[in-house]
């Protein structure tokens, strides 16, 4: 990413403009090559007429130029992006491979938030996940949606008032879960909350502030496509998959969980819908 500040020449001299990059394709999907999701959109957007480029985040990162000049910030090439960024390695795997991973997300946070070309889940404030974070309590209230509260200890935690049919408890440094009172490898700290054992969901896609629902259960008495919106709106997300823990027979419902990078088995149960809307929203 470079950076200049424009000023006065010297005689005889102008500023150069700024190079050109012609884009590789109509659209630009930051993924794995391998990725389910990236394979089976590229293939969808080609069939449309559209050309498509997946690229790896270290492709992608070296692809675009992102230049200042007197507070203005241009990205070359301004083509449109569909961000499906994996999750970085939990565990450090090299010291430079790391930095070299950190630097490329770096670009690519800055080209996805100040490219003028429409981008599905634009960073803001944090990078391409949005608001979620692995608290599926705190997702809820971020989203405005409250469900069942959670519990972190550091030492292994005991069940309060039953707030469902089994209490589940996570080590947060192995990330495995059981069911109290069986303890989950690792020596904590943990996540517990309650939940059914067998709990009916429903699972509505969101994309650009439209959504469709995974079933065809009579569950319209809940909006859970217009609340599903919502959420998605609170959260910074403009794809998602938001995850509904259907109660009280079907008198309630509540978010379970919000995926910004929603499966390819979610996408596939809403194609008729999201395909279309996914090209309004890229070629407006």
């Amino acid at each position: 990413m470079s950076s200049e500040t424009a000023g006065t020449p010297p005689t005889g001299s102008e500023t150069p403009p700024a190079a050109s990059f012609e884009a590789p394709a109509d659209l630009v999907v930051v993924a794995d090559p391998q990725d389910p999701v990236a394979v089976e959109l590229a293939a969808y957007v080609t069939e449309q007429g559209r050309s498509v480029a997946v690229l790896d985040v270290f492709d992608a990162a070296q692809l675009f130029t992102v230049t200042t000049r007197a507070g203005t910030a241009t990205v070359d090439p301004p083509v449109p992006l569909v961000l499906l960024l994996p999750a970085p390695p939990e565990r450090r795997t090299g010291f430079d491979a790391e930095f070299q991973l950190g630097e490329c997300f770096a670009q690519l946070w800055a080209v996805a938030a100040l490219t003028p070309a429409p981008v599905v889940n634009r960073p803001a404030g944090t990078l391409v996940a949005g608001r979620t974070t692995r608290s599926a309590a705190v997702t809820g209230r971020r989203a405005g949606e409250h469900g069942n509260g959670e519990l972190f200890s550091h030492a292994y935690p005991r069940p309060g008032d039953p707030e469902g049919e089994a209490f589940w408890v996570e080590d947060l440094g192995t990330l495995r879960a059981g069911r109290w009172p069986e303890r989950p490898p690792g020596n904590g700290p943990y996540r517990a909350r309650w939940t059914d054992a067998d709990p009916a969901t429903e699972t509505v896609v969101v994309l650009g502030g439209r959504g469709w629902r995974c079933t065809t259960a009579d569950l319209d008495h809940l909006d859970l496509e217009g609340r599903s919106v919502a959420a998605a709106t609170a959260l910074g997300l403009d794809l998602a998959a938001l995850v509904w823990r259907v109660t009280d027979g079907t008198a309630t419902a509540r978010l379970v969980h919000a995926e910004p990078f929603p499966a390819l088995e979610q996408l596939r149960m809403v194609w008729l819908g999201l395909g279309p809307r996914l090209l309004e929203v890229l070629f407006p």
